[in-house]
Parts: structure tokens; sequence; C-alpha cells
């Protein structure tokens, strides 16, 4: 790594997995050297146009908010459209960035554009006489699925693969299926050509890897943005009985060893009404007795939040001040936008997760994760078919590699409190 002084981040903004894998390989790239140079494209808003980026952008975020399976599953098909009719577009404008950086690494950890990066990036290797390589970072979990990264890489020619170093955790297999079979099906690729690593998370959450939990209280903090923000996590965190410190731009919270937490975080744009049933649905049951009486701790991401609007945020917090006879052992804690390292160790305390199956949260979890892990769905009854059903794409078959190697469970508002015992 001494030898790659000028490197190119190649990412999207149409996922914030995505993102944070490539905020993971930078945080990487400096811990080994922070003198090294980086130049970071966002393929979505760089390439395409600020205008028509951000509109692709936030297609793909309303449907997130909405929960509309169904149009996330016609914006993953349209990358086809996008690779074919951009090749030529994609191919000068990667060879102007790598001509520019005097390119010795490019990692990109973004589905499209492959076949004229790779072209480009064998025309600048034969100019300037070097033998850069580009590094696929596959995001999402190795399936048969996985579409969306694998399509494009099985199309390339022999020469163009030459160049490519597929970057991955171990595959998911069918009963009787060698790694061989499955890499030579979905990429043409021999199982020896892939680089495996260990799951590609942020440096925060590498410092909770392989650590166990103690019998001691555990600090968790969340930060704010203004005195909005701060009065709607007051409203609701005070009508339970958190030890919290209010200082300035965070909320420190002290987690006793006996309390039961659990977060809910339905990706960078969560999917609103499913969010609030979560809530509701658990305000209920532990009013009810019919949760375990315990003290308990929900913290809920809520997006980010924007003064007088109604928000999300809003929403939770204004709807928990409400209820009626609000049970005093249960501390919600709504949040909005959190970097890492409020991230890494709200997820290394919580006894229940449950987030979407992107592939970045699954390796997150993976990584830091000894509670229960639930998959958000959002199907309308509860048999496998229709669970996997009501998730997107490939985050289907990210939800069966977690069921299969980390006891997953896929849930709804309406199920997911029959996993918590």
């Amino acid at each position: 790594m001494a030898l790659e002084r000028n490197v190119v981040i190649l990412t999207s903004s149409g996922g914030g997995g995505l993102l944070q894998a490539a905020n993971a390989k930078e945080q990487e790239l400096r811990a080994k050297n922070p003198e090294i140079s980086i130049a970071r494209v966002d393929v979505l808003k760089d390439w395409m146009g600020k205008r028509f980026g951000e509109f692709c952008a936030r297609k793909w975020n309303r449907a997130q908010i909405q929960g509309n399976v169904r149009e996330l599953h016609f914006l993953i098909a349209s990358q086809v459209c996008f690779d074919w009719m951009g090749w030529g577009y994609f191919f000068f404008r990667a060879l102007h960035l790598f001509f520019r950086e005097e390119v010795d690494l490019v990692i990109d950890t973004q589905p499209i554009a492959t076949a004229p990066v790779l072209k480009a990036l064998r025309i600048y290797n034969w100019w300037r006489r070097k033998e850069v390589v580009l590094q696929k970072v596959v995001v999402d979990l190795p399936t048969k699925a996985a579409t969306h990264f694998f399509r494009s890489i099985r199309r390339l020619g022999a020469k163009d693969r030459s160049f490519l170093r597929l970057i991955t955790i171990a595959p998911l297999l069918e009963e009787g299926e060698t790694a061989e079979e499955f890499w030579q099906k979905t990429c043409r690729l021999s199982d020896k050509e892939i680089c495996y690593e260990d799951v590609y998370v942020r440096q925060s959450f590498l410092k909770y890897k392989n650590q166990k939990r103690n019998k001691d209280p555990f600090s968790i903090h969340i930060r704010y943005k203004g005195e909005e923000e701060l009065h709607l996590m007051k409203k609701s965190f005070c009508l339970g009985g958190p030890m919290a410190t209010i200082e300035p731009g965070k909320v420190l919270f002290s987690i006793p060893p006996e309390a039961w937490v659990m977060t809910i975080l339905l990706g960078s744009q969560p999917a609103s009404g499913a969010t609030f049933f979560y809530v509701k649905n658990l305000i209920e049951a532990v009013k009810t007795q019919e949760f375990f009486q315990r003290l308990s701790f929900l913290f809920v991401f809520c997006a980010e939040h924007h003064s007088n609007l109604p928000t999300l945020f809003r929403t939770i917090s204004d709807f928990i001040a409400g209820v009626k006879n609000y049970p005093p052992i249960l501390t919600i804690i709504p949040f909005s936008f959190q970097k890492d390292d409020v991230i890494a160790p709200l997820f290394f305390r919580s006894d229940a997760t449950c987030t979407r199956s992107g592939g970045q949260t699954a390796m997150e979890l993976m990584c830091v994760s000894s509670g229960k892990i639930c998959i958000h769905s959002e199907a309308t009854c509860d048999d496998e078919e229709a669970l996997l059903q009501g998730i997107p794409g490939w985050e289907a078959a990210n939800a069966l590699y977690l069921k299969k190697f980390f006891n997953a469970r896929i849930v709804t508002p309406q199920t997911f409190l029959s996993h918590m015992h």
C-alpha cells in the first residue's frame, strides 16, 4: 500500500451503504498512510449531473421512506439502462479522472459502469505503463441475487477481468454448491481470483469487534442538532427513567447492565410508517404487560429533522408524549442522523436490533452484534415467501444470509415482539 500514493474511490449516493463502504475504505487507507491522496467521486451526482443525480437519489429515498417495494424493484431494474445508455460517457469521465489524478489504485463501492471504467483503466495503464487495478467492493452480501454487482462483471472480457479484483466475504451457497461453482455462475471468475476479506466496516465498529459485553454500566451518547431536536428528544426520554446527562450537542445515557436495549434503524431513509408502528406496538405491549417487565431502552432512528416540518422525528416524539398511562420502565430515545462512533456502540450494546438488510448494515451487525437480529419486511402476512417479497431486490437474499449464519429473524411491526423472548 505504501506505493499507492494516489487513490480514486468511486461511490454513489444511490444508497447509504455504498457511501458508508467508501468511508470505511477511506478510513482504512488513511490509517495505513496518513499522507495518501484520495479523490472521491459520486458516480450518481458527479458524473450523471447534480440535477439528474439528485432526482434519482430522491426517487430512491422516497421509495425507501414510503416502504414502496414495487418502486424500489423498478429503480433497481433501471440500472441496466444506466449501464447501457451511459457507457461512452462513463468511459470518458473515468479516463479523464485517472489521468488527472495520476492514479495508483481505484476502489469502487457502487455497482454501475464497471465495464467502461475498466476500459478506461486499461488505456491509462497502457499509456502510463502501470498495472493499476480496480478493486470492486461488493457492498451487499454475496448471494446469487446480487445481480446489480455481478451482472456487469459476468459480461467482461478476459483482458478486462485481469485488471479486476473482486473484494467480498464468503458467499451464500446452495445445498451442495461449492464456492468455485458460485463464482463461475455469477461472475465467470474462479474462486482463486476472489479477494476474500473480513467484513469491511468503519473504524468505530472495529473497536468493538470480538469484544464481550461485561456487567458494567454502558454509556451511549446521542448527538442532537439544535434546541428543537433536544426538546423533541427530552419530550420522549423524560417519560422513562434514564440516567441522562445533557451536554452541548449531545445527551449521554448511562445504561444499567440489567437493562434491555433495542435499536430500530430502518436504513438511511427509514420507512416512516413501519418505524412508527414498531414504537407504538412496543409501548402497548409494555403497558399491557404482554412484554417482559424490566427496565428497557428503545433507540429509534428518525432520519434528518427539519424545523417546523412534520418529520418522523416530530411524529414519534409527539406520539410518545401523548400516550396515556405511559409505562415508566420504558425509555424511548428518538434521534436523527448519527456518525459511526454512535451507531457502533449502540449496535454492540443492543439486546435486539431491527434494521433493513442492506449490505453495509448487515456487515456492521455481523461485526459487533451479540443480540437478536431482526430484519424488517414490508409484508402484510408472516409466511416466509411473503416476508421475502416484502424486502426489495438483493436485500431479501441478504436477509437469508443473516438468517442462515446469524440466526436473524424476518419481522414486521405486527410480529417482531414474538421474537424478543
